[in-house]
């Protein structure tokens, strides 16, 4: 069977594999010129990191399937270290929400999130500023996805939303009902933009659709809250295409993302305790949370103490 690998700088390629030939091949084979780390493949959107073990697994045992397209996720150690280079030491004198970096012209910018209002529909405030600088779009932004759930039922089945499809598709448009993987997914595509979530508590991005736009937004996600990034000129959508320049917007959104970690911004939402500060309440999973803010109206949450 034929797959086709993409991965960073434009790389493309089609591999002939059988099925039960292990994901090894895709190193061996591929040629990419990075270290791959992982692969990403199917919808919803699988990850599987590159280990001993996992390429050890065949393309059938996955569920990678004929003309299956699968997104490498690298690291390419010469531009980290150059990345590295270029933020400033000045950064400790920036708020825990910013990072300095250096554009490869000699430019300094700051690198800041963009906080949007906490109330329950923060997903696609995020999202609506980093594309239409105001949040006023995100009512619209909760319509477009609403109506693909309804337009394909076979791809959003009851089982993969977890409620029946006519449910989930009116649901979602109630202004108290979080948004995640499945939102994302939708609005990148319909807006034409590759969508990169900062998860700041696992220190990683998850990219919805890098593989299919040139362009590219970030946002944060904190365990029960997304943010925007931006560049202090205002700048919100950025090119792929420029390595480089992607490589320092990345490496500068990590860097401010473990710096809001260090300082108690993050919550695990799959371990930790997590309290509701308006009515103390504790829940442990982020659909407990938002079950709880759905219910409530409640948006004010907190770590419990040990």
């Amino acid at each position: 069977m034929k797959v086709k690998i993409s991965g960073p700088k434009s790389f493309s390629i089609v591999l002939n594999v059988q099925e039960d030939d292990p994901l090894q091949k895709i190193i061996d084979e591929s040629h990419c010129p990075a270290i791959i780390t992982a692969i990403r493949f199917g919808y919803p959107p699988q990850k599987i990191d590159c280990t001993d073990q996992t390429l050890q697994q065949s393309f059938d045992s996955v569920g990678i399937s004929p003309g299956e397209k699968i997104t490498l996720i690298t690291q390419d150690v010469t531009q980290e270290v150059s990345v590295k280079t270029r933020i400033n030491g000045e950064d400790a004198k920036l708020p825990v929400n910013a990072s300095r970096i250096v554009l490869p012209e000699g430019q300094q910018r700051i690198l800041q999130v963009h906080d949007v209002p906490d109330d329950n529909s923060c997903l696609f405030h995020a999202i609506s500023y980093c594309f239409y600088k105001d949040i006023y779009v995100s009512p619209q932004l909760r319509s477009l996805v609403s109506q693909e759930v309804l337009a394909d039922p076979v791809t959003y089945s009851d089982a993969v939303l977890d409620k029946p499809n006519k449910e989930y598709a009116a649901w979602i448009l109630k202004k108290e009902s979080w948004g995640g993987g499945i939102e994302i997914a939708i609005l990148s595509r319909k807006l034409g933009v590759a969508i990169y979530v900062l998860d700041m508590d696992a220190q990683q991005f998850e990219k919805f659709n890098e593989d299919q736009f040139d362009q590219f937004i970030v946002i944060m996600f904190n365990g029960v809250h997304y943010d925007s990034v931006e560049l202090d000129d205002g700048k919100t959508v950025f090119d792929k295409r420029d390595f480089l320049y992607t490589e320092l917007i990345l490496s500068g959104a990590l860097h401010i993302g473990h710096k809001m970690k260090q300082t108690g911004h993050s919550f695990n939402t799959r371990k930790d305790v997590i309290v509701c500060n308006t009515c103390k309440t504790t829940m442990v999973g982020e659909r407990e949370v938002a079950k709880h803010a759905e219910a409530t109206g409640h948006v004010d949450f907190g770590q419990a103490s040990c």
